[in-house]
């Protein structure tokens, strides 16, 4: 049986994994970083053999790839369009500047404007501005899909791989 320390810590675990879910959608919170944050706090604290190594191992895998996928898939979105590199600089820079004055929706659009100015400074033609732009914010979507698939897939590892052991 499993003691009251092992049983408080996973439900503190668990607690922390859902806000992090929440916060892949409502990016005010942390999101999938603190699903993984959870996750190995638990490892360390309990053991890693209370999870077992293989599930750590492919925890700390989904948490890097998903957890990077909002800084990569952008850009990477941004770039297949035809946008330039000094164009999505302008959209990270729009990014900050967008989370600070709108911090739920302002990341997102700061970061398609920064992307639509810098094209159209480049090339003054707004159809390829806006398809740029909008790569770079389609890119931001499927990161956001891809960030909350990996917590939860997190969450589903990390509770199945305590609760079996």
């Amino acid at each position: 049986m499993a003691g009251i320390g092992n049983i408080i810590g996973f439900g503190t675990a668990i607690l922390f994994m859902v806000i992090g879910l929440v916060g892949v959608v409502i990016p005010i919170l942390p999101g999938t970083l603190l699903v993984w944050l959870a996750a190995v706090i638990y490892a360390l604290v309990s053991g890693i053999d209370s999870m077992g190594w293989g599930a750590f191992i492919i925890l700390n895998i989904v948490g890097l790839f998903t957890g990077t996928a909002d800084l990569w898939l952008p850009l990477l979105g941004a770039k297949s369009t035809g946008a330039s590199k000094r164009s999505m600089l302008l959209g990270l820079i729009g990014m900050i500047v967008g989370t600070m004055i709108m911090p739920l929706v302002g990341t997102v659009v700061g970061y398609g404007i920064g992307i639509l100015l810098g094209e159209y400074h480049k090339q003054p033609d707004w159809n390829k501005a806006i398809h740029a732009a909008l790569g770079g914010m389609a890119g931001w979507g499927v990161a956001t899909i891809i960030q909350f698939g990996g917590a939860l897939l997190m969450i589903i590892i990390f509770a199945s791989a305590v609760l079996t052991r």
